[in-house]
């Protein structure tokens, strides 16, 4: 499994590469505004070939002799040349360059006088005359529309070399050590670590991170220290952002506090080099053990079912940005989000993502509540794939009074009376490393509302919710069961076994398998009480229950006077907030 995969999900550090898409775009130079003219200049465009003399049949002038056929000719002719140097041989081949051989003095005063070199005679192309045809100077340039000074110098650097005049203006005069210059840079920005965000940014797709301590102009600085060579800011800045598809993130919030402690001891100067070394296999160590989940993670089952879930940052109502808001309590609203994952670097699409919605003064955020959402997920919206597959794999972090519990085994497997030949596997990660594929999904919808300043109701949450997954209602699309009182009738109080000490549930049975690491063979427990089966697991229909206390009550209202809303918006607060509790409710984390 490749070790990119999991840097993605987990943060961790990697070698920074060059992208082939930059941060940002190149120059376009074929159509840059320049360009576009030096095309138009070298295309005779708007110009018309004419006679720009007006002699008579002579030896040195016979432009009368040439039809407008022939001057267009000549003209498509000299400007179907592709660029400059083959308009100049163009020109060069209708030049006949000689030396002067006779000269008559016009001006007598010698520092007045400029003699010519060379002299120099001009002819054409006709088309009934396969010889050329004579002409004078100011008819050539007419018909051609040149200058008489672009004629002049072709001629005389002929005169001079024998050869067409090359290009002269602009060129890569120092193209090597601009080019070595760019590799150095490259390297030396190859030289930092980076790691990829958990989250998903649809506008930065591949963006990379640096660390949050670091900027452009700390980098340009230490690499003309470490080259003694004085580079040009905007010569590095353009590798980095065209070369590169980085940016610099920011301290991270919920790191691992494992790592953090690893690192933090792997720095004590008081630390001999054995115990440095111990530190460092112990981090390392921890690290391998991270990287196994997202290889299972990642690992593509086909007659698999895999799914991951986790519960996003509780959305606050009303939200507001006026400042009261800050110093008040406000009414939650719980987003429970199911994704069904195909495998390493597969596409999240809408349909793979079913966003399970509920209010504070309808239940709490417990066991029950995500049993029962995810139980939806399985019977309901997901019922022909679970049906068609072998097994069914399951993702989520350790929250033992949310997912990780005895409430969630009895939830799954009830579930297999309705599958029996279904196999299930729930795989948790290690603690500090639970960036999951529903993260990303959380990711993007906590960009768009942050860009909202004001939203009163649950319906406005929903309709942006809308456009990242399918949207489930609680009381409308699905209701809560009481999984935690039928567990209490069906399964042992008193188990061999701790449920927080688990890697991976083997739930294939009806026994429950435990794995203490991610390798191994699962040692299975029976936990039901004696006479009981799981088929006799029946949770009753669970009411709706508020958690809301009087103070957030009086907070919330007096928040909606500060913000002067709506009639109806005053309506749907009272009644959400009509039964309150000064009792909060016992949490299962703390039952369990």
């Amino acid at each position: 499994m490749s070790s990119n995969y999991n840097n993605t999900f987990d943060g961790q550090d990697e070698p920074v590469r060059p992208t082939p898409g930059g941060r940002k775009r190149r120059l376009d130079k074929e159509n840059h505004k320049k360009q576009l003219e030096k095309k138009v200049r070298h295309s005779g465009c708007g110009l018309t070939p004419t006679v720009g003399c007006q002699h008579t049949a002579t030896a040195t002038c016979q432009a009368e002799k040439l039809s407008p056929d022939d001057l267009m000719m000549n003209f498509n002719k000299f400007y179907n040349k592709p660029n400059k140097v083959d308009q100049d041989r163009a020109i060069l081949d209708l030049l006949d360059i000689m030396k002067v051989n006779r000269r008559r003095t016009k001006i007598k005063d010698v520092n007045k006088r400029i003699d010519r070199k060379i002299s120099v005679k001009y002819s054409l192309l006709c088309g009934s005359h396969p010889e050329k045809v004579p002409v004078c100077k100011a008819s050539f340039i007419k018909v051609l529309g040149i200058s008489k000074d672009r004629v002049s110098r072709v001629a005389q650097y002929y005169a001079e070399t024998a050869e067409a005049r090359p290009e002269r203006r602009g060129g890569a005069r120092h193209s090597e050590e601009h080019s070595r210059r760019r590799q150095l840079i490259v390297e030396h920005i190859q030289s930092f670590t980076c790691r990829a965000s958990h989250y998903g940014r649809r506008g930065a797709p591949g963006r990379k991170y640096l660390p949050s301590d670091q900027n452009v102009h700390k980098m340009h600085k230490l690499f003309e220290a470490q080259n003694h060579a004085q580079t040009s800011y905007s010569l590095y800045y353009s590798v980095f952002s065209k070369d590169f598809n980085l940016g610099f993130g920011h301290p991270a919030t919920d790191a691992c506090s494992d790592c953090s402690k690893f690192k933090i001891r792997m720095k004590d100067p008081n630390l001999t080099e054995t115990e440095k070394k111990m530190e460092s296999a112990s981090f390392i160590l921890h690290r391998r053990r991270a990287c196994v989940f997202y290889d299972l993670l990642g690992r593509v089952a086909e007659d698999h079912v895999t799914l991951c879930f986790d519960m996003m940052q509780n959305m606050v109502l009303p939200k507001t940005s006026i400042g009261q808001a800050y110093y008040s309590r406000q009414m939650y609203l719980y987003l429970f989000g199911v994704v069904v994952h195909h495998g390493e670097k597969s596409h999240q699409t809408k349909d793979d993502v079913h966003l399970y919605v509920w209010q504070e003064n309808e239940g709490r955020k417990d066991s029950n509540m995500i049993a029962s959402a995810l139980s939806d997920c399985l019977k309901v919206r997901l019922r022909h794939k679970v049906s068609r597959s072998r097994g069914l794999r399951l993702f989520s972090d350790s929250c033992y009074g949310q997912n990780k519990n005895m409430n969630m085994v009895s939830m799954l497997m009830e579930l297999r009376q309705s599958f029996p030949n279904l196999g299930i596997e729930y795989t948790f990660p290690v603690r500090g490393h639970s960036y999951l594929p529903a993260d990303r999904v959380f990711g993007r919808i906590e960009q768009k509302i942050r860009k909202i300043d004001t939203i009163l109701l649950p319906q406005e949450y929903h309709a942006i919710l809308q456009q990242f997954g399918n949207v489930h209602v609680y009381g409308t699309d699905w209701k809560a069961f009481d999984y935690r009182s039928a567990t209490k009738v069906c399964v042992k109080s008193n188990r061999s076994f701790k449920i927080s000490e688990a890697r991976i549930l083997d739930l294939s049975t009806n026994k429950v398998g435990l794995k203490m690491a991610y390798n191994g063979e699962p040692c299975f427990h029976s936990v039901l009480k004696r006479g009981k089966r799981w088929a006799d697991l029946k949770p009753a229909l669970l009411p709706k229950q508020t958690s809301v206390k009087g103070a957030k009550k009086c907070d919330v209202l007096a928040l909606l006077g500060a913000m002067g809303v709506s009639d109806v918006v005053r309506a749907f607060y009272d009644d959400a907030l009509y039964q309150v509790t000064d009792n909060a409710g016992q949490s299962d984390e703390d039952a369990e």
